[in-house]
């Protein structure tokens, strides 16, 4: 029932995307939903799609792996240390308030465009995992506290046995968050910095060449990538899509 609904409103949207190209009749506003199949099925055929998918995929999880780690690690240091965790927050406050815009620009200027977009994607996507872990940490049952200081173990049984399996959910909840921003904020800064090789590179080709039918296909392609990894991790996790 739920797949049904699901499938509705994605036919939906599609019959009012073709309905107004229909009615602007422009490809070069809105191209036809056909076109845009038509070009993405094109596309497969191509070296070039894959090549820029998977290095755009790789700068992606590049920075969002590394975020991953220091949160975690960040989180932990403050859940066990309150004096870390003070230290620590205006550090947080700063990297959760700037804006994304200014960390490409920024990022563009001080490294390059090859870096740039898995730079980029570590310090957009930090503070929300480390807010995440750090949440559950601190919502751990306190029955389990008492019983982890009654019965000391080694710090790598602990993480293990203990914190990773409770930590699963709001594991799976930042990753599932960050896998979506990272990618998206990646391909932004691939197009700032005019990288040599990736997504953003052949979507601001297309803006270059004004093919608004390209420009649609790989965002449908952006699109699938993203709803796919979101399928595999939430099958990981053992829940239902």
């Amino acid at each position: 029932m739920r797949q049904a609904r699901i499938l509705s409103s994605a036919f939906l949207l599609f019959l009012l995307w073709w309905l107004l190209a229909v009615w602007m009749d422009n490809d070069f506003i809105i191209p036809y939903p056909l076109d845009v199949l038509k070009l993405m099925g094109a596309q497969l055929q191509s070296a070039a799609f894959y090549q820029s998918t998977l290095v755009t995929l790789l700068r992606s999880w590049g920075g969002l792996l590394a975020a991953f780690v220091l949160a975690g690690w960040c989180a932990f240091l403050s859940y066990r240390m309150p004096a870390f965790h003070d230290l620590f927050y205006p550090i947080l406050l700063l990297t959760r308030s700037v804006p994304n815009i200014s960390y490409i620009i920024v990022i563009l200027l001080w490294f390059g465009s090859e870096s740039s977009a898995a730079i980029v994607s570590f310090l957009i996507i930090f503070p929300t995992i480390y807010s995440s872990l750090y949440s559950g940490l601190q919502h751990m049952d306190e029955n389990l506290k008492r019983v982890v200081q009654l019965y000391p173990e080694s710090r790598w049984y602990l993480l293990r046995r203990v914190y990773l399996p409770l930590l699963s959910s709001s594991i799976q909840a930042s990753l599932s968050n960050g896998i979506s921003l990272t990618f998206k904020v990646g391909v932004m800064s691939e197009i700032m910095g005019q990288v040599p090789m990736g997504i953003g590179r052949q979507m601001n080709l297309c803006r270059l060449t004004s093919d608004m039918t390209g420009v649609f296909a790989w965002t449908g392609w952006i699109i699938l990538i993203l709803l796919l990894m979101d399928a595999l991790l939430h099958f990981a996790g053992g829940q239902k899509v």
